[in-house]
């Protein structure tokens, strides 16, 4: 038996279910209402037909573990009745399964979150104040972040009271971590010393991040040896990928054994963080792990069973990304997929994977028994994952789509440039979709579309973007034009920065499936936009003699005919980005299997590789110049996201 699998004390003990704290501290935190023993759990589902508090511990328990799977609606029945027969703690724990929409129900109801939190706050529920504490500490549960905050009312609490639980030791260390680490590290040893074992993994990761990777492990081990199951997956969150291929080859093996085993170990005892890093290492094959997206994907079941956001993060990222390499009846419909990225930002993931899945679901109508609560309480986050540069706000512009499929990007100075002779669909079910995701409804706008007048007489090729977002079982015909419109006067307006556009050009792609694409040189060179630079007969394109010639020079028609894809290797990258053309190729770079960029973003990887300026420099050399941190125009006067032309996996 390993130290990690010595007995766990307070997995193997029971206490009485009195109606007081004594009964109460068992379930103030996650990690312990998952750690009481079986038994335990066998004594309060005995009483809890009978007993309020027993309801609230076996309903508690079974919310955090939810051992086969499909135990939540139980969970939900017994903290109702808890809370209704006056355990306030049961009110709080019930809150939580509303606002991650685990009840029966399937609905996220952060107002429901939002009374029984105040409700149960004031009639003097521990928990509810434990959880106001945290969740303030971390911005969790729609709290607004303020460590500070939370660190001046602990050390108020404790100087009052510095017999108290040890976990409040514990949270007020990880409120001082980022600011007074030495003073977290006394206040951790403290809550050790008192009993807490949830603070070995706070010690533990607290050395991690002053990087002393040998002090960490050795607090973890100490920590799994008395029990804190957390401190028992430790080797596999310290422990990187170039390090293990380091080691002999036997070493890696009897490693990459114990790593398999303290995971295995973890997640039997409802560690659901625990499911998150094997299902990493098995989607990735690494630590030894060979890769196996299916194995990967039943570990995660398990995970988000529990409630863990990572997990249906992970989850969406393999569909997203690996589908092809799934067994068909593995993988996910649209709408389970659109499903899990909605579960993952309802449990507190802001992953831009997770926003733009929920998103698209969204705008393509994949989502709609869930509408309501999206455009109430999730949208928001979508448009905030998605900031204006400040000096792009000014940009102003409105977006063509030809009956081709492919979209050009019209800069508009004024309003006055927005006399279009056309017919305008003011209204639709995707156009309403997709004004309220990108926020315009709350600034008094929505999205319309002009449709060329009198289509079908001119006889002009149908545009299935066009009726597809008109949606009325009528074709739309010609170029369509979208444009923002004024609530009240119905004035046309433009779209007001790059980053909208942009938004807006993502979200109508989702709801064609794909229909809508970038332009071909033949294109762009079909309706005129090298030399004219906008939609054909609705352009007024003025040439800026003010910009330096390199600026406004046109890539040579060998250069720019076709985009191409070009998948190169990490030591290929300055090469590759000297070589090709970021105004219109995508460069796509296999990095090594190491753990430092697991889950990076694009834009953190390109700072990490420092070759930011290599890139800009790329796009100014083919004629196009960047706009912002990030976007760039392209001689072809079409806005551009580097990340879009820049990719890693």
């Amino acid at each position: 038996m390993t130290r990690q699998q010595k007995k766990n004390p307070t997995m193997n003990s029971t206490f009485e279910i009195t109606h007081d704290r004594e009964f109460l501290q068992h379930f103030l935190t996650k990690w312990r209402t998952k750690s009481i023993s079986q038994e335990m759990v066998e004594i309060l589902k005995a009483n809890s037909e009978s007993d309020p508090y027993a309801a609230y511990g076996y309903g508690r328990w079974l919310s955090q573990v939810n051992p086969g799977g499909d135990c939540l609606d139980e969970a939900e029945a017994l903290l109702t009745w808890a809370g209704s027969n006056g355990v306030q703690d049961a009110n709080a724990a019930l809150a939580e399964l509303y606002y991650e929409g685990r009840t029966k129900g399937d609905k996220s109801m952060p107002e429901m979150h939002a009374f029984l939190m105040d409700s149960s706050y004031k009639l003097g529920s521990e928990l509810a104040q434990f959880q106001t504490l945290e969740n303030t500490l971390y911005g969790f549960y729609g709290f607004r972040e303020d460590p500070a905050l939370v660190a001046d009312i602990l050390r108020g609490h404790l100087e009052k009271n510095p017999g108290a639980d040890p976990i409040y030791y514990d949270l007020l260390g990880q409120a001082l971590e980022d600011t007074e680490a030495d003073a977290a590290e006394k206040l951790y040893r403290t809550a050790i010393e008192r009993g807490e074992l949830e603070s070995y993994y706070s010690l533990a990761n607290l050395y991690k991040k002053k990087g002393d990777v040998k002090r960490a492990q050795e607090v973890a081990d100490e920590g799994a040896g008395k029990g804190a199951v957390n401190c028992s997956r430790f080797r596999a969150v310290i422990l990187d990928e170039e390090t293990f291929d380091g080691f002999p080859s036997e070493y890696k093996e009897k490693l990459h054994r114990q790593i398999a085993e303290e995971l295995d170990f973890a997640i039997a005892r409802h560690d659901r963080y625990a499911c998150f890093l094997k299902a990493a290492l098995l989607c990735d094959g690494s630590l030894g792990f060979p890769k196996d997206l299916v194995a990967s994907l039943q570990t995660l079941e398990r995970g988000c069973e529990m409630g863990q956001s990572d997990c249906y993060w992970l989850k969406a990222h393999i569909h997203e990304n690996f589908a092809d390499e799934l067994p068909p009846e593995k993988r996910l419909s649209p709408t389970q997929f659109a499903k899990t990225c909605l579960q993952a930002v309802r449990l507190g993931d802001r992953e831009t994977l997770s926003l733009d899945g929920m998103a698209k679901g969204y705008v393509r109508g994949l989502l709609s028994d869930y509408a309501e609560e999206i455009e109430k309480h999730w949208l928001a986050e979508y448009v905030k994952a998605y900031p204006e540069e400040e000096d792009t706000k000014d940009s102003t512009g409105v977006v063509a789509v030809y009956p081709q499929g492919f979209y050009y990007a019209k800069d508009v100075e004024s309003e006055e440039d927005m006399d279009f002779s056309a017919d305008v669909v003011h209204f639709s079910p995707v156009l309403t979709r997709l004004t309220k995701a990108l926020g315009f409804d709350k600034e008094g706008l929505h999205i319309a579309m002009l449709v060329e007048k009198d289509g079908y007489l001119n006889d002009l090729p149908d545009n299935m973007t066009g009726t597809i977002v008109y949606g009325q079982g009528t074709e739309i015909r010609g170029i369509v034009i979208f444009v923002l419109e004024d609530d009240k006067d119905y004035s046309q307006k433009p779209f007001t920065g790059l980053q909208h556009i942009w938004m807006f050009i993502q979200l109508l792609t989702a709801v064609t499936d794909g229909l809508v694409r970038q332009p071909t040189s033949e294109e762009l060179e079909e309706i005129g936009a090298p030399e004219a630079g906008g939609f054909e007969e609705y352009d007024d394109f003025e040439e800026n003699d003010d910009v330096d010639d390199a600026e406004n020079e046109v890539c040579p028609d060998d250069e720019m005919d076709e985009p191409r894809v070009l998948t190169i290797p990490f030591e290929k990258l300055e090469e590759a980005i000297k070589q090709c053309n970021l105004c219109i190729d995508t460069l796509i770079v296999t990095l090594p299997d190491r753990r430092e960029y697991w889950f990076m973003s694009t834009d953190e990887i390109i700072y990490r590789l420092q070759i930011k300026d290599a890139i800009e420099e790329n796009i100014k050399q083919h004629g196009g110049y960047m706009i912002d941190e990030w976007q760039y125009v392209d001689a072809r006067q079409i806005p551009i996201d580097i990340r879009a032309h820049v990719r890693f996996k």
